[in-house]
């Protein structure tokens, strides 16, 4: 029940993350325009991408380690307080990098203040604490900080965001946003930690470096291509490329982050399952996860790509046309991308595969940085979109293939055909609506989100006989109710 509870949360959380930008996003792209919108998101990926690397791979380790730890009040602060200095340290030196290269880097140089808003935007993160409250299971205290904080920051942003040079308060809000982020965190971490009783000599810091060096540099090597594509197309190309390329992969990582919620609820739970050597109930976790995810991720990664056109002229804007290729090349993303996420933390890195999970990454950036320098000087922002995608998909291939040997592949390929049987319907719903509706955008992509819906209700509900999607909401709903 408790995962269950987690994974409802979760949802929210990851829905809220797309509604909200739904409501902001589409001013921000007619205010800023593609110009100053792929400025801001060059500092936006710079700033992410120097975090990502000080985080030393502590998103997942951390949770790993919190999770094991969760039931032991005395040992979890240590591990807290270990993991958190490790970050500090790193971010610190990270920062001399970071001003260094605003200095140095003409490019940067120019948007100084941009970056240098950025620069704080960076060195914040290391008090968001993410990894220890999801280790800890508060879905709940995440959701709804998320929830209010972000409530406000959409306030903010149509009072404050008024004319294209406003990009750099965009940068001043998110930062806002995070240092009261990180305020609220630390308070709340006083419930579960007591700093004052931790004693400095009694830590162990240097138990935790190796198993973090490998996941760093799994990690370093994910973000070559999942983060820093969009800095290596502003150096590559411009500025309006990014704004174009930006919007449709925002959109497509926003719907991600959805399914991702799934899988990061359950992670701590399949930690603690897996540790106490109960193998089957880890299994059968792992199979509901893959049900969930192909049942999601297959009709909306082909509805997107098929209402490119509507979404992009819906959301941003006719100025915003050159995003219709890209979103149709990356939507696939989101089924693959989600897969990768269960094979690779859920299946490996709860195994431990760690150099598994490594060699699959370091594939990954090398077949970006070689097609994103062939490719993206000279298609710009479909060259990125395609590279990001075949990139994608060679460290899918490397995570199923390093979990032959743990899961069942056979059962797996069985429930992907039956998804894409049962997506046939949707094309005739898109032809239908499409050629009663032919200059509707709006109602258009409306009309078809509601009859996909109907569509898949009765899909799970009814001609599928065993399906997880009606069986979890059966179970939840039921418990719900007796309560």
């Amino acid at each position: 029940m408790q995962t269950q509870k987690n994974i409802l949360y979760n949802v929210l959380l990851a829905v809220s993350q797309v509604l909200f930008p739904l409501i902001t996003f589409p001013y921000l792209a007619r205010v800023l325009g593609p110009e100053h919108l792929g400025l801001f998101n060059f500092a936006d990926s710079y700033a992410r991408y120097f975090a990502l690397v000080a985080a030393l791979g502590i998103s997942v380790y951390g949770v790993r380690e919190i999770a094991k730890n969760q039931d032991k009040p005395e040992v979890l602060g240590y591990v807290f307080a270990e993991i958190f200095i490790i970050n500090f340290i790193a971010t610190s030196i990270l920062s001399f990098v970071y001003l260094f290269s605003i200095w140095k880097v003409q490019k940067l140089h120019i948007e100084a203040s941009l970056f240098y808003w950025s620069f704080i935007f960076f060195f914040v993160q290391v008090f968001v604490l993410e990894w220890f409250f999801t280790g800890i299971n508060q879905f709940k205290f995440i959701a709804l900080r998320f929830f209010v904080i972000r409530a406000c920051f959409i306030l903010s942003v149509f009072y404050f965001i008024r004319q294209s040079s406003d990009y750099v308060k965009y940068m001043q809000l998110q930062v806002a946003l995070q240092i009261l982020m990180g305020i609220i965190n630390f308070r709340y971490l006083s419930k579960f930690v007591q700093i004052k009783n931790i004693s400095i000599k009694q830590l162990a810091i240097a138990k935790h470096l190796k198993p973090l060096f490998i996941l760093f540099l799994t990690l370093f090597s994910i973000s070559i291509y999942l983060h820093f594509d969009t800095v290596i197309l502003a150096m590559l190309s411009n500025n309006e490329s990014v704004g174009y390329y930006s919007s449709s992969l925002k959109l497509v990582k926003i719907i991600i982050a959805v399914l991702a919620a799934i899988s990061a609820a359950m992670i701590p739970k399949m930690v603690q399952v897996f540790s106490q050597g109960n193998q089957g109930q880890f299994n059968k976790m792992v199979q509901i996860s893959f049900e969930i995810i192909i049942s999601l991720g297959i009709p909306t990664a082909i509805l997107v790509g098929l209402l490119a056109p509507e979404i992009i002229q819906v959301l941003f804007g006719e100025h915003y046309e050159r995003s219709i290729l890209p979103l149709q090349i990356t939507s696939p993303l989101i089924l693959i991308v989600s897969l990768s996420t269960i094979f690779g933390f859920q299946v490996l890195s709860v195994h431990t595969k760690d150099k598994a999970i490594l060699k699959a990454a370091v594939s990954g950036m090398l077949i970006s940085l070689i097609l994103s320098f062939i490719l993206i000087p000279k298609y710009h922002e479909i060259g990125a979109s395609l590279t990001i995608l075949i990139t994608e998909i060679v460290v899918l291939s490397a995570f199923i293939y390093a979990s032959k040997k743990i899961i069942l592949i056979i059962a797996i390929r069985k429930l992907f055909l039956r998804e894409l049987i049962g997506f046939i319907p949707y094309f005739l719903i898109v032809f239908l609506v499409r050629h009663f509706m032919a200059d509707w955008f709006l109602v258009k992509v409306v009309t078809i989100v509601l009859s996909s819906f109907i569509w898949f209700i009765l899909l799970h509900f009814y001609f599928f006989k065993e399906s997880t999607i009606k069986i979890q909401f059966n179970q939840l709903l039921s418990r719900y109710i007796k309560k």
